[in-house]
């Protein structure tokens, strides 16, 4: 019995170390998973723009057609929008990278029925990460601590994905 328990005690122990590294790849996994997914119904308009924001999450206002601040408690998110952009566009990306001596500790495309995406993450400070995920002609950008960025990096592209889809119809 004893030795049961320790043993459960264990895993359970180690069921809550999770690693910098594997946050990262089950983020972009996320992402990548939400990227290739049905997009998510809107539920909420931002100027001209429909988009899909989960509960607990708000867009500020006044927002333009291109320009959108979403926030969580003291959480901000930049949601930028080029509707010139087509849902295979990689201009966001060619941005992101334009700068070479940048050192990525994430930088994933997606490509999937004519759509383009990704994930980008930088360190830009200790436990401060400059992450940015993309769809087409919407990039969503937010400065987050590592523990945040696998949930964050799912429901960013999801809301991307949103807005590609709700201006296809």
């Amino acid at each position: 019995m004893g030795l049961q328990m320790m043993l459960f005690s264990s895993v359970l122990v180690l069921a809550g170390c999770v690693s910098p590294e594997d946050n990262l790849v089950e983020g972009v996994s996320s992402a990548r998973a939400a990227f290739e997914e049905e997009a998510p119904k809107p539920n909420e308009t931002a100027g001209e723009t429909e988009l899909y924001v989960p509960g607990g999450y708000e867009v500020q206002q006044p927002s333009d057609d291109h320009n959108v601040l979403i926030t969580r408690g003291s959480q901000a998110f930049a949601l930028f929008l080029n509707p010139n952009e087509a849902p295979d566009s990689t201009f966001f990306y060619d941005l992101q990278k334009a700068k070479p001596e940048e050192t990525w500790l994430a930088d994933e495309k997606f490509s999937q029925h004519g759509r383009f995406g990704f994930v980008t993450v930088r360190t830009i400070a200790e436990d401060r990460y400059e992450l940015v995920v993309s769809s087409g002609g919407a990039k969503l950008s937010t400065i987050t601590e590592q523990a945040a960025l696998r949930n964050h990096m799912e429901w960013m592209m999801e809301t991307a994905r949103s807005i590609e889809a709700a201006q296809e119809e």
